[in-house]
């Protein structure tokens, strides 16, 4: 038996399918992710985004979303603490407040 095949045989779950534990329930319609939890007092949120890429934001208007039946709090920038090297580790804030640079960041946060 050559070095090569010795070293292959050290490695068993390298170029093999593993079993995986919960595949029958994803399949099946079974398994439980986090969005299918309900406890009772729990709020869901969304995140607006927007859609325009290198957009300056003037002001954010959130009357309209607290009115809507149902909504807790809509939560800006503003409402946060600033930012800090735990928050920004990943380049980008949780909520921007100034400026877009891609289309795909947060605006705002609501809570029903």
């Amino acid at each position: 038996m050559s070095k090569k095949m010795i070293e292959r045989d050290k490695h068993i779950s390298v170029g093999t399918r593993p079993e995986r534990m919960d595949a029958k329930d994803k399949v099946t319609g079974h398994a439980l992710y986090g969005t299918d939890i309900n406890l009772p007092g729990l709020l869901h949120g969304r995140v607006l985004r927007s859609p325009h890429a290198h957009a300056r934001i003037v002001s954010i208007d959130t009357s309209k979303a607290e009115a809507l039946p149902g909504v807790f709090a809509v939560v800006i920038a503003n409402d946060l603490p600033e930012a800090d090297d735990r928050t920004e580790k990943a380049g980008e804030s949780t909520i921007n407040y100034k400026f877009l640079r891609i289309i795909t960041w947060p605006v705002t946060k609501c809570c029903m």
